[in-house]
């Protein structure tokens, strides 16, 4: 065989290797890089959750508030009344020593069905691209959400997986608070969710998403990082959502009594 022989079919195999590659792993190569380049000033889209490592509970002297159908513990009993406020299903309470506390409801499903309407996607659109399990919760989509990673989006995964990877990473990098010093399992009697942010390395703010079957839960910490507010602990956090309980309709109904 001629040496202009041997170049065009050499050529015609790299052309027609390159072809097969492109057909088959084309679009999961371009979500490849597209993770790998888009994420590299976005740090907190590379973490995952890992298991609280401070399980204790802070056993201070501690204040009872009941909001929105559900009672719980502050570990601080500097509450200042005059300031708290309260929009919808946010409620927010202002200590006099500076910090402040958030606590939100929302309904089953709500970050689910908002991801549907938004890419025009029916349930088994959703399911498709998403997985049955994300289907079914808020939390099992945040959990898959918060699991994927850029690293994970390869060449080599189907295509589904690539594009359901690379959606889950925008999804992940828009919503997800800030999450610099990590992302954390937790779990309670009554839900499971996700903590963001390590309070030992003093954020201004650290979120706690809270799940069930019937409604979620945001409880935010904000704190002052100049150091002349207190700083809260991980034990007073687990206080709080440890003691998160629903009041049953008729203790609710003779307490509005009371109160009014």
């Amino acid at each position: 065989m001629s040496r202009r022989k041997r170049i065009l079919v050499a050529s015609g195999i790299a052309v027609a290797v390159g072809g097969m590659y492109v057909w088959l792993f084309g679009v999961q190569t371009a979500c490849a890089l597209m993770a790998r380049y888009s994420y590299r000033k976005l740090p907190d889209a590379a973490k995952i959750p890992v298991p609280l490592p401070d399980l204790s509970i802070s056993n201070v002297p501690h204040r009872q508030l009941s909001h929105f159908g559900y009672e719980f513990e502050l570990p601080w009993d500097d509450v200042d009344e005059q300031k708290d406020k309260t929009f919808g299903t946010i409620h927010i309470s202002y200590s006099r020593s500076g910090n402040a506390f958030w606590f939100s409801t929302f309904p089953p499903r709500e970050f689910v069905n908002s991801i549907m309407k938004t890419g025009n996607l029916d349930p088994q659109g959703f399911r498709q691209l998403y997985g049955e399990d994300a289907f079914e919760s808020d939390y099992s989509f945040h959990r898959n959400m918060l699991r994927m990673t850029p690293s994970a989006i390869t060449p080599f995964v189907s295509r589904r997986q690539a594009i359901a990877g690379q959606m889950l990473l925008i999804i992940k990098a828009i919503s997800m608070p800030k999450a610099g010093s990590g992302i954390f399992s937790i779990q309670t009697p009554d839900f499971e969710g996700f903590q963001f942010e390590n309070p030992q390395s003093r954020p201004p703010r650290i979120t706690d998403e809270l799940y069930s079957n019937d409604e979620g839960i945001d409880v935010v910490f904000f704190q002052k990082v100049d150091g002349s507010a207190p700083t809260i602990s991980q034990a007073q956090i687990n206080r709080v959502i440890q003691s998160i309980r629903k009041v049953p309709l008729h203790a609710a109904a003779s307490k509005r009594n009371a109160q009014e």
